[in-house]
């Protein structure tokens, strides 16, 4: 009996042990978590901290964390607009960039053809001129170019003064 009495004696301490600890500890031991929830703690000033609960105010929040969710969520969605936008506006670029490449490319080939076939006409359709000629041919020859390139470019600036050169009117715009 006696020995039943120290074993009561021994748990009932154990127990009251047991207890004060739980009592003592519990508050600072944390409970487990909840695998789906991730813990923050924000620290806020003053002017933050009122338009927080201004915005838990419109939008009728029940909870910091429902004003935390939203501000989260329309936040990423901006951002991942906004993403979309830069995306679209660069590959719009890229597209007229790669027509108006293949314009000029274009005007190039037709300048080069145009070109060709008058250097081939030149050959083939003037007479060779006389070796004792040839001085006096070269002189009238250069007056002739210098008097072509003078009216191509007076015809240019014309143009381009008139508009004649707009991207519209090349065909480099889109409709």
């Amino acid at each position: 009996m006696m020995c039943d009495a120290l074993m009561y004696f021994r748990l009932a301490v154990c127990v009251i042990l047991l207890l004060q600890c739980t009592v003592r500890y519990s508050v600072a031991m944390s409970r487990p978590k909840p695998p789906h929830t991730v813990r923050y703690t924000v620290r806020l000033n003053r002017a933050q901290g009122e338009r927080v609960a201004a915005l838990k105010a419109q939008l009728h929040a029940k909870s910091d964390n429902e004003v935390f969710d939203y501000l989260v969520t329309v936040g990423t969605n901006q951002r991942d607009d906004l993403e979309q936008l830069v995306y679209s506006l660069f590959g719009n670029l890229a597209d007229s960039l790669a027509h108006r490449f293949r314009s000029l490319e274009t005007v190039s080939q037709l300048h080069l053809a145009l070109t060709d076939t008058f250097i081939k006409y030149a050959l083939t359709a003037l007479p060779a001129v006389p070796s004792e000629l040839m001085a006096g041919a070269r002189a009238r020859a250069t007056k002739i170019y210098e008097q072509v390139n003078i009216t191509a470019a007076r015809e240019f600036q014309r143009r381009r003064e008139s508009g004649a050169y707009s991207a519209a009117e090349l065909g480099l715009e889109e409709e």
